[in-house]
């Protein structure tokens, strides 16, 4: 990491960004410290959960079909389309599976974030799944998982101690999730909206070639830009170079640093057509109906 010190006028940083999901996954689960007694016991219940799972995906999306509000939401209120559902508990087995392997890794922190994603109407079918249950769905996967465990007649002290384990992974799931559905939700709010264009490198990494912003009146390109690496994280080590600036406090001995993500040379942001390395940076006010490019070295 280095320090940033702007070129000239040019400022071509985005601050304020918020933590990456591999951050935010680390960082809650060594707060919560699933330790090993708990692992160990979350181990021996495995088995019992996977063979039950079918029952649990089931019976999950049974619940959402026939509770009203959540009917309503999916589109099921006279019942569930058979294409839909299909691919629901697809969705739901991946992450049953990932679950009971115990995945810790950050890669899974990084679906559980895509996952929130999609709960904010960011999957193909653009359907919003309020927050609310998203966390009551948990909650009930929390008492599943103990009436299985419960069921299959394990021991008192190991159901605690992996009922205590399975509790703090899957509240670390949830948080998780939650973190990725604000980050979709905030793309769509502001006034107006702008349509970002990806090319070459940029839309090869990032997987999709357009994404449209919402924003309001007084923005500049670091705003937009910020939303952007907010929702789409993988962006940050495509085209930024982590570093760090200093900040000022004239009342404070102690010196400041914020990360921030600075433009790599070569890549372009450009902004109705106009490179802003060149044309007023990242501090430039974007307006209704402008269009942001992004552009890999040597396009």
């Amino acid at each position: 990491m280095i320090a940033y010190q702007p070129s000239g006028d040019v400022d071509l940083a985005v601050r304020g960004v918020c933590p990456t999901p591999a951050d935010t996954w680390e960082t809650l689960l060594r707060f919560c410290s699933i330790s090993q007694q708990e692992q160990d016991a979350m181990y021996q219940t495995v088995d019992t959960l996977f063979q039950r799972g079918y029952e649990l995906v089931v019976a999950t999306y049974d619940h959402l079909q026939h509770f009203p509000e959540t009917a309503e939401i999916l589109g099921w209120q006279k019942g569930a389309d058979e294409a839909h559902l299909a691919e629901r508990r697809r969705f739901f087995t991946v992450w049953l599976a990932r679950t009971l392997s115990m995945d810790f890794g950050t890669q899974f922190g990084d679906y559980l974030f895509y996952v929130g994603k999609v709960h904010a109407a960011h999957g193909k079918r653009q359907i919003e799944i309020p927050s609310m249950w998203i966390t009551g769905s948990v909650g009930l996967i929390v008492s599943t998982f103990a009436q299985f465990i419960r069921d299959a007649g394990h021991d008192a002290d190991q159901t605690a101690f992996a009922l205590s384990g399975w509790n703090k992974y899957l509240l670390t799931q949830l948080n998780q999730m939650h973190f990725g559905y604000e980050m979709g939700k905030s793309v769509n709010q502001g006034k107006h909206q702008m349509t970002i264009k990806a090319y070459a490198m940029v839309r090869h990494h990032w997987g999709v070639d357009q994404i449209h912003i919402r924003f309001d009146d007084g923005a500049t390109v670091a705003d937009i830009l910020r939303k952007l690496l907010n929702v789409e994280p993988k962006l940050r080590t495509i085209m930024f170079d982590e570093a760090w600036e200093s900040i000022d406090h004239p009342d404070d001995l102690w010196m400041h640093v914020q990360r921030i993500y600075k433009l790599r040379s070569g890549w372009r942001v450009q902004l109705n057509g106009k490179n802003l390395t060149f044309h007023g940076g990242f501090h430039q006010l974007v307006a209704p109906d402008d269009e942001m490019t992004l552009f890999s070295p040597g396009r």
